[in-house]
C-alpha cells in the first residue's frame, strides 16, 4: 500500500513539476512586456474601425487588363481563375492556362502556366513580359469595386477591371 502511494506522489510531483515552468513560460510570452504597444497596419483598420476587413477573392469572373505598370496595354489582355484556383487568360501574344493557389491576400503559381507558342514583337513583347513578371511573382491582390489589382512581390502592377 505505501507503495502505490508513493508511487502515485512521485508521479503527481512529475506532473506537477513537468507543467509548473510550461505554463510560466507561455504565460510570459503571451503578455507583452510592459510599455511595449502592439502596431496594427493603419490602411487595414481604417475602414472598419480596427478589424482587420476579409474579402474573398472573385473566383469566376472575366477581367480585362486595363493598366500594366499605369500603361495601357496595345491589345485585350485578359484573366479569369474559377473557385479551384484554375485559371485561364490571354497574356497579349499567348493563350494560357495554369493553376493559382489563393491566399488571403496573395496568388501563388502552382505550376508553370501552359501557353501556346506564338511570337510577339517589339512593343507587345515588353508589355507581355511585364505581364508575366507579376503574374508569376506570387501578386498581393486587392479588390476595390470592379477592379482586380495585382501588386508584383518584385514590383510592377496590373490592373484589371471585371469584363461584362
Amino acid at each position: 500500500m505505501n507503495r502505490i502511494l508513493l508511487a502515485l506522489a512521485a508521479s503527481l510531483c512529475a506532473v506537477a513539476l513537468a507543467s509548473g515552468p510550461t505554463d510560466a513560460k507561455s504565460a510570459k510570452s503571451a503578455k507583452p512586456p510592459q510599455g511595449a504597444e502592439q502596431k496594427q497596419p493603419e490602411d487595414e483598420n481604417k475602414e472598419t474601425g480596427g478589424l482587420p476587413r476579409y474579402q474573398p477573392f472573385p473566383h469566376n469572373q472575366n477581367f480585362v487588363l486595363k493598366e500594366i505598370n499605369g500603361k495601357a496595354p496595345p491589345v485585350e489582355m485578359w484573366i479569369s481563375i474559377d473557385s479551384t484556383g484554375r485559371a485561364n487568360g490571354f497574356s497579349g501574344c499567348k493563350n494560357w492556362s495554369g493553376i493559382f493557389i489563393i491566399g488571403p491576400n496573395r496568388l501563388g503559381p502552382r505550376t508553370m502556366p501552359a501557353v501556346n507558342e506564338r511570337k510577339c514583337d517589339g512593343p507587345l513583347a515588353a508589355f507581355e513580359r511585364d505581364y508575366w513578371a507579376v503574374l508569376l511573382s506570387g501578386p498581393y491582390w486587392d479588390t476595390k469595386g470592379d477592379d482586380l489589382i495585382l501588386k508584383g512581390a518584385q514590383g510592377g502592377v496590373l490592373h484589371f477591371q471585371r469584363s461584362l
